[in-house]
């Protein structure tokens, strides 16, 4: 991660909402003929940026909203346990 990407921290004061939402909505709901209870598209460097990125504002007593839509792996419910499983490991 170089400087630019963190030009904006600064302004990120109390609350922060964080949206996973899947690039290809037809192509997820191809894979997973609309059940939604297996990832199939897994996106784990992205998710372990994402946690590092509510460790982070953590840390700042900044309140962190993480909205997760099923097209985003495959499965809304699998990807929270992976990210509270990861933050569980990492504090």
């Amino acid at each position: 991660m170089d400087s630019s990407d963190n030009k904006y921290k600064t302004f990120l004061k109390y609350l922060v909402v964080i949206r996973l939402h899947g690039p290809d909505r037809k192509g997820i709901e191809k894979k997973t003929l609309n059940r939604w209870n297996e990832i199939v598209s897994p996106k784990d460097d992205e998710l372990n940026g994402v946690s590092q990125m509510v460790r982070e504002l953590n840390e700042r007593d900044i309140a962190v909203y993480v909205n997760i839509n099923n097209h985003y792996e495959g499965s809304a419910p699998k990807t929270i346990g992976k990210i509270l499983a990861d933050l569980e490991m990492k504090t």
